[in-house]
């Protein structure tokens, strides 16, 4: 897979983000709400997709709730 900068990532799909190398959904929580808790939003969000909150993939192109 191929990185790419985040601001690339957020302003491709508006209210999405794709997975890349390294990330986690705390990770992602805290760069996107400002808090590693908020992962709980985005796996309960996309909960038909992660199966185990700590195992995500690259390449994996999740929902990210507007009301938190």
């Amino acid at each position: 897979f191929k990185k790419v900068s985040p601001d690339i990532l957020m302003n491709m799909v508006s209210g999405s983000i794709t997975v890349q190398p390294g990330n986690s959904l705390w990770r992602i929580a805290r760069r996107i709400f400002g808090r590693g808790i908020k992962y709980i939003e985005i796996y309960e969000k996309n909960s038909d997709l992660i199966k185990d909150p700590d195992l995500i993939y690259p390449g994996q192109v999740f929902a990210i709730p507007t009301k938190i």
